[in-house]
């Protein structure tokens, strides 16, 4: 197999990093675009995929989606950066995340993503909800040192080290002033970060490829 063949399938891989947070913004936009008086400062995104809401379907549409991108996404990242032994946990972890989303499709809030204990699916939502906090920060840093020891990736490393410390930071203290809905944003811009950085060096790292072995 030619260097150009092999460097086909990484590029789509890396497009599908490239794809997975602009088909989550989508989603959410056109999903409350659907819900009459929805606000995206003062309202939750999965206020937008809760039993009954009238735009349920796209957006949990959308977390699937987004959700099997991203697992997908990193598994070219396994293949686009170089590897030792027990190098695979940070792989794990964002392939984790990405299923958590796969799974939150399916496991819809009740009205208002509010209330206590709720049905079953609420729980089980809530439970992800937390999932994919913990491993949307512990999948860079777990992948930090293995960028840092690719001469390719290193540049890019303390940057996607910086956005998953912040989207921790951010979901641990409390920021007066600002929403729970707003600061959900934020989380959700900073974890865009790192994946859209990820995502941007792979398909550059697979362009290249291709056209060293073009010339």
């Amino acid at each position: 197999m030619t260097s150009v063949s092999r460097s086909r399938p990484l590029r789509i891989l890396a497009l599908c990093g490239v794809a997975a947070p602009i088909v989550y913004t989508v989603g959410a936009f056109a999903a409350g675009a659907g819900v009459p008086g929805y606000s995206h400062m003062k309202q939750f995104v999965s206020e937008l995929g809760a039993t009954g809401a009238p735009t349920a379907f796209l957006m949990n549409a959308a977390f699937l989606l987004f959700g099997v991108l991203t697992a997908v996404f990193a598994l070219g990242l396994h293949r686009g950066i170089q590897a030792g032994p027990g190098d695979w946990l940070g792989i794990a972890l964002i392939i984790a995340y990405g299923v958590s989303y796969v799974a939150l499709a399916f496991a819809p809030c009740d009205p208002s993503c509010r209330g206590a204990p709720g049905s079953v699916h609420h729980r089980a939502h809530l439970l992800l909800g937390d999932s994919i906090v913990f491993v949307a920060a512990a999948g860079p840093l777990v992948l930090y040192s293995r960028l840092k020891r690719d001469s390719r990736w290193t540049d890019v490393a303390w940057l996607v080290l910086c956005a998953a410390l912040a989207a921790w930071g951010l979901f641990m203290m409390p920021v007066p002033g600002v929403a729970g809905a707003l600061k959900q944003r934020l989380w959700l811009l900073l974890i865009f970060v790192w994946i859209e950085t990820l995502a941007l060096r792979l398909l550059q790292l697979s362009k290249r490829a291709s056209s060293q072995s073009a010339t």
